[in-house]
Parts: structure tokens; sequence; C-alpha cells
């Protein structure tokens, strides 16, 4: 074992567990055991509150969140007139925060840890440059897909810091989030490492069938996660159990948040989940749903136990170890149903060689689903008997897919519940909901339409505008805050918690990569990193120099609200900027009251994650021998204003020796006769050009010639406003409805004319569509780019190598870019090759 495995290792679930405790296995593998239930019955208990296990952790984390969000708001409000209000809701009740992580695979990962980092007080400049304290004083964090990666991660190697990671990261060495190689290949050209890896995953699938549970490629998936995520533990932490972070000091005492991950059920009979299928929520004490459907919980700890309305049915006769850490984390994160729902003839074949590979002659019902076997809810009677169906506490199976495959792709629902008594949650959007990879708020629309579905009607949300307005007032180009007034949310079933909405965009670095994106360099992992601290903090506050205090505001909102204590003039400032108050651009029924009861009333169309498989996977051969094609591109745009870009000159070299063949394409538009016209007349939208380099893999027939094309494209800007709408990207800056990259504070000023007041009275779009650095606060604009610290020991420009290809405006606040699209072609004909 390296230094660095041993740091790690030393910093692993197991070493920390209080003196005693049932961590290990008991199987010390994979399987599951039957053990004594020492005499214990009703494993299941009704839903409608919180467990009498979290009420008692709640005891122990409720007065450190108290100390942590006190320090932080002093801080933030450090600078009002009167800061009297923190006193004032400190000494009657402190607020109660959650943090919600969205999926995207790697990318939601990586960007999620970032803006983690921005709110952490471990992160060196986050207190100066961020929001550093209030991931100290959050009570709650939920991922779903790429987000559990994140919780999961940081949950099971002892709540260790993003910072950390960053510290001890690294290409090749399989540190935490190593990810130079793909989950499908994970040793590279250590092919020793690959099959051992390999063989373990496949020994312990055999062990759990062995021990009579069903098993599926879900099993798979998720002990090879596991290497990526817990390198420290045996075998990736194939010997681990979810419940064991009950027993973890940090989560025993209170020092760490609770971690809720979001899994979906799919329907008996059905191939898929959709928005209105039932939810489960994975937390340390209980697995179980809200949901009418169910209305249930059981003892996470004995899952896999056969019940009958909670009790064992065999006396005395209980599971453990069912509930693997890897396990559960991948049926909030597994991606495989998609892959097999789409009817394609390549990827079924696909699945049925990985199959081969991983299950040999083990029988599965379904190959593609996290499967629940027995099902804890059989025979319970919690459920909402007025309920069209009581399928699922009569079904023998649950099979879990991915949270977000039905849209709600932010896992907000666990933390909306009145039962936990949240007033904040700050949310990220990284979702792939435009053909450029970008949110368009298709997840938070979801979630709010879905509380007007029969699944969702115990739950409550704030309202949202529908997709229109999010485009129009550039709603997914800044943080925006909703249910700002809970006075306008009575007639939801409850008031429920202030949402903090915190989209992706592009600041130092192009996030927008494929959710199907397996393999990212240490540069681009700290690259996309850094770029969630940014969206976390408006640039490191330099967008927003009031931006952290806004945050304070949002936090004490709710409390404030309920005491009826004065509002700060300061914080009336901040709503005015940030919160939507109801504005739609075109005056057309809100979503609020057009979401009919079965929250079909959409009228844009989304690209959802799954959508990328289509267009990034091509026909693979069935050959078996591979080489390596090396694709550089160098792409220059031109500049606002310029005349007729003259014609693009494409070079392809191809090299006959197969193993070291190269593509190579080249495109240039010349735009050097109105640089300087740019630059004389302030609008500063000068394009500059990088270069990535991205490997694929390709068939080789008979290893004699490779063939590759390279092909690049190119955009005239022509909107004569100074926008970049013309970038081949489409990017969503300044794409909608106004919005202007060339204009730091005109498309705000739309309708209240103030032209970067903070003072405006109407302030019809929220504030919230400052979508290009302007904050409206004292004439402040946009940020200059020499101002920007250096955060999380990141580096705030785009590596030369980045794995994907960008155009990147040299006014770092206002980027723009387009992407190559990686494809998983490399990965996929890679483990083919194995077989």
């Amino acid at each position: 074992m390296t230094q660095l495995q041993a740091i790690v290792a030393a910093a692993s679930v197991l070493s920390l567990l209080s003196p005693g405790a049932d961590a290990w296995s008991p199987t010390n593998s994979y399987a599951p055991a039957k053990v004594s239930c020492d005499g214990k019955t009703g494993l299941t208990r009704k839903g409608g509150s919180i467990s009498d296990a979290e009420a008692s952790w709640l005891a122990k984390r409720d007065p450190v969140t108290s100390a942590a969000l006190k320090t932080f708001l002093d801080r933030v409000t450090s600078n009002f007139a009167d800061n009297s209000i923190v006193e004032q809701i400190f000494s009657q009740k402190a607020p109660r925060a959650g943090y919600a992580a969205c999926g995207g695979g790697y990318r939601g990962m990586l960007l999620d840890a970032g803006t983690a980092a921005a709110m952490d007080d471990r992160t060196p400049g986050a207190n100066e440059h961020g929001l550093g304290g209030l991931l100290q004083g959050i009570s709650y964090i939920t991922g779903v897909s790429g987000g559990a990666f994140y919780t999961s991660t940081v949950a099971y190697n002892n709540w260790t810091s993003v910072q950390e990671i960053i510290d001890q990261m690294n290409d090749g060495d399989h540190s935490i989030w190593d990810l130079s190689q793909s989950p499908l290949n994970p040793g590279g050209g250590d092919s020793d490492y690959t099959n051992q890896l390999f063989a373990d995953v496949k020994q312990s699938i055999q062990d759990k069938a062995d021990a009579g549970f069903k098993v599926s490629l879900a099993d798979a998936y998720g002990l090879i996660t596991g290497y990526y995520m817990y390198p420290g533990l045996a075998q990736g932490g194939a010997m681990y159990q979810w419940s064991d972070i009950q027993n973890v000091d940090k989560f025993s005492n209170g020092e760490m948040p609770m971690i809720i991950e979001v899994t979906a059920i799919v329907p008996p009979g059905a191939t898929t989940a959709g928005l209105d299928a039932t939810t489960i929520e994975l937390n340390p004490f209980e697995f179980g749903s809200w949901e009418p459907s169910i209305n249930a919980f059981t003892d996470m700890k004995y899952l896999g136990t056969e019940l009958n309305n909670g009790d064992p049915v065999n006396s005395d006769e209980c599971v453990v170890g069912f509930d693997n850490v890897n396990f559960i984390t991948s049926a909030s994160t597994d991606v495989i149903n998609y892959i097999t729902t789409q009817g394609n003839a390549m990827y079924n074949s696909m699945v049925a060689q990985f199959q081969q590979k991983f299950l040999g002659n083990i029988t599965t019902d379904r190959v593609d689903t996290n499967i629940i076997s027995p099902n804890p809810f059989k025979g319970t009677t919690f459920y909402d008997s007025s309920s069209e169906s009581n399928e699922l506490v009569e079904t023998d199976d649950l099979f879990l897919v991915d949270g977000g495959y039905g849209g709600q792709v932010i896992p907000l629902t666990p933390l909306m519940r009145q039962e936990r008594d949240l007033d904040v949650v700050i949310a990220t959007d990284n979702s792939y909901d435009t053909t450029e990879i970008w949110p368009n708020g298709h997840s938070i629309i979801s979630t709010y339409e879905r509380q007007f579905m029969d699944i969702g009607k115990t739950d409550a949300f704030p309202y949202v505008p529908d997709y229109e307005t999010f485009a129009g007032l550039g709603l997914t180009e800044t943080p925006t805050f909703f249910g700002c007034d809970g006075s306008n949310l009575t007639d939801l079933a409850y008031v429920p918690p202030l949402v903090v909405y915190l989209p992706n965009r592009a600041y130092s670095y192009q996030s927008n990569i494929s959710t199907y994106t397996f393999t990212y360099t240490k540069e681009a992992r700290l690259g996309m990193i850094q770029n969630g601290f940014e969206i976390a903090t408006r640039n490191n506050l330099t967008d927003d120099s009031e931006f952290a205090s806004c945050i304070g505001c949002a936090v004490m909102r709710r409390k404030q609200e309920q005491l009826g204590l004065e509002w700060p003039s300061e914080c009336d400032r901040c709503f005015q900027r940030y919160c939507w108050n109801g504005t739609l651009v075109n005056n057309t029924t809100p979503i609020s009251s057009s979401a009919s009861n079965n929250g079909t009333s959409t009228t844009t169309t989304t690209t959802t994650d799954g959508a990328s498989y289509v267009t990034e996977l091509t026909t693979l051969s069935s050959s078996e021998d591979f080489s390596t094609i090396h694709f550089e591109t160098s792409t220059t745009i031109t500049c606002d204003e310029c005349e007729q870009p003259q014609p693009t000159v494409t070079t392809t070299t191809i090299e006959e020796d197969c193993s070291d063949s190269q593509a190579q394409a080249t495109t240039t538009i010349e735009c050097e006769e109105c640089e300087e016209e740019a630059k004389a007349n302030g609008n500063g939208n000068h394009y500059t050009t990088y270069t990535s380099m991205t490997t694929t893999t390709e068939v080789c027939e008979e290893c004699e010639e490779a063939q590759a094309t390279a092909t690049g494209s190119a955009n005239t800007n022509e909107n004569s406003n100074g926008s970049s709408s013309g970038s081949s990207s489409g990017s969503s800056n300044g794409s909608s409805n106004g919005s202007s990259n060339g204009s730091s504070e005109s498309s705000n000023n739309a309708s209240n004319g103030s032209n970067g007041s903070n003072e405006s009275s109407n302030n019809s779009n929220g504030s919230s569509n400052n979508s290009n650095g302007s904050n409206g606060s004292n004439g402040s604009s946009s940020k200059a780019s020499s101002s920007v610290p250096t955060i999380l020991q990141v580096t705030t420009s785009t590596p030369t190598y980045s794995g994907f290809s960008v155009v990147q405006n040299v006014n770092a606040a206002n980027t723009v870019g387009i992407t190559t699209g990686l494809t998983v072609l490399a990965m996929i004909t890679a483990l083919m090759g194995l077989f």
C-alpha cells in the first residue's frame, strides 16, 4: 500500500467506528448473513414523523449547527446598520438548513463538491471569498445520481473535506476521485489491476447469490464505483454497510450532517420510473418512503430480512449486511436501466456482455435495477387506502433505479418534509436539460409540479416560474431564491423552506460536460470543483460583494417571519435582487396555477440526462482489436460585429502505425480587423483559442489503418448589442430574452428601468436575472478577472488539455464555449475487449 493509500485508509470508516461497533460484514464479504433478531419485532413503522433514532441524533446535531450558523450569520451581517436580528432569532430558536446536491454523473459530483467547499470553513479562503461556515451549520445533505457520489464519498471517508480530497488528488494513484481511468477499465494500462478488480467484483456478486439473494448488474456497477470513492476500504467498501455510519463518532456525536440519498421504484410491470413513481429515502437509520403509496420506513440495518407487516416471517431470523454502502449508493446513481430501455440492439448486446462478464450463469429477475428482495413493506397497511393501488405492499420485490429518472435531478423532497422543519435549502442544479448540457429549470419545475399529483400530495414546494420565464429572466444564470415570502405559500400543504437555487454556469471552467464522460484528468477535476466554488459564491464574491450577506438573509427569513421581527433593509435589498416574485415573461398562466393534478402541464421540451447516450454512442464493431486515436482541435470564434468569417481550413493527418494514430483538426476564423475596434468600443468580447486533447478508442480492422474524422465548426456572432448568442454551443450565457454577455447591467433593467440601482421599488424581474455578473448593488457591475482569488489551491484558468474543447471569452465573468462531446466509446470498447 502506498503512503497515500495508507493515509486514506487511516481516515476510513473502520478506523473511526466507536469501540465494539458491529461494522464489518458478518460474512467478511459482500454477502449478507442471517442472524438472530435478538427479539426485535416491528422493524417497519408508519411514516408521518421522523424516526426516534433521527430525533435523538438531531438533539445532538442542533446545538452544533446552531453555534455554526450563529457564527456564520454574525460574520455576514457585520456590515448591517443593525444586525440585532441575529441575536433575536437565536435567543428563541435557531434556523435549520439543508443542502441538496444535484445529480449529473461526475459533472454533478465535482460541481457539488465545489459548492460544498465554498460553504466549508475548512477550505482556505472560504470565509473571505465564500460562504465558509455555512456547511458546518447544515443539518441534512441529500444526494441523487452524481450528487450521491459526492455525499457517499465524504460521509464514508469520515466526513472528509473537499480540500482534503484535493490535497491528495492525483492521476493514476487510485486516490479518492482518481477519475483518470474509466470504471470500465480502472487499471488503464495496468491490466493486472483491472483483472483483479473485476475478479473481486464477480466473486462478491457470486457470494451474494450463493447466500440466497437476488443480484443484477447494479451490484457490479456499485462495487466498481466504490473503488473510486473509498480507495482506503478493502475492495472499495465491499464489506461495509450503509448503516455503519450510525457508529462513526463524527456522526453519532452530531458533528456532521445526516446524509440522505434518493432512489425511485419502478412500478410493477413497468420498465422504468417516471415523475409519478414512488421515491425511496436512504438515510443512515432507515429505508422508506413518505409517499402515500407506501408511507412506511424500515430499519436500514435489517434490510433484506423477510418481513410481514414489519415482523420477521421466520421467528428470530434477521438479515444483516444487505445494505452494502456501494449497493445503496448505486440504487441512487445507477444508469443501467436507461441503457436497457432504449430498444437499441447495440446497447442490448453490450448489456448482455456485461451480464456474462459479471453474473456468469446466475439467473436474475432484472439485470438493470437494484433488487430489494424480500420487499420490507410486504403486508404493511400504512399506505393511503384511497390510492388506486396498493401494489407496492403486495409485491415480493422492489426494483430501484436512479432517483433522478422522473425529472427530479435535484433531491429536494426529503428536505422539504414538514417533519424535518427546515428553514432554508441550498440547491445546486447541474442538470443536463439542454443540448449544450446546461440546466433550464426542468428539475425544480418537476419537483414543484409533483406536489399536485397524487404521489406528491403530502409534499409542499415553493412556486416557480415556467420554462420561458426561467430563460427570459436569466434564472439559470445567477442564483435565485424561491419562496421568499411565506405568506404567499399558505395555500400549499404547508409552508416549505426557502430554496436558494444555484444553477451550473461557466466561470473559470466550461462545466457543461456530459453525464456520460467517465474520465477526467486531475486538471479537469480541479477545474470543475473550482467552478462549483464560484457558482456558489457569485465568482468568489466579485460579482456581488454582498452575496454572502444575502445568503444569510435567506437563512434567517423563515424565523424572521415566524417571530415577526423587523426585516433589515440590507436583506430587503438582497431579496429585491435575488427573489423570484412571481413575474412571468409573457404574463402567461404561471406554473403555480396551471399545474394539473397529474402534473403534465409543461410547455417546453427538455433534454434529459439520458438523451446524451443517443447522441454520443456510435456503432461498435465486434472486433476486439483496438487502437487509441487522439483528436486535437483548436477553434477560434470571431469577435462581435466582425465581418463575415473567412473560410475555415481543416487538416487531418492519420499515421499508418495503428497504435500511434493521430487525427488533428484545426479551424481558424480570422477576426484581426475588428479586434482593436472591439477593444476601443469597450465591449470586451474578444475570443481566444484553447486547445484540448481527447482520447477515444476505435476499432482497427487488422490494425492496419486507423480512420478518424475531426471536424470544426464556427459561428458568427450577429447580436449587435454585444451578446454572444451566436456561439456554436448555443451557450446559455446571453441566449435568452435580452440577456447579454456584452453588458453586465442591461438585462435586469428592462422592466425596472433603474440601470443598476438597487433601490427600484418595482423590481418586477425579482432581480434574479442578473445573468452576467451585475448585482445591481451600489452601482457595482462586473468583476475584474485579476481580482479572482485562488481558492482550493486550484488554478482559475482552463487547463490547456482539459478533456474537452472550449472557446472562452477573455472576460472571465462572461464565459461562452462549445463542447466537442466526449463519447463513452473508449470506455465501452475497452470493457468489451476484456471478454
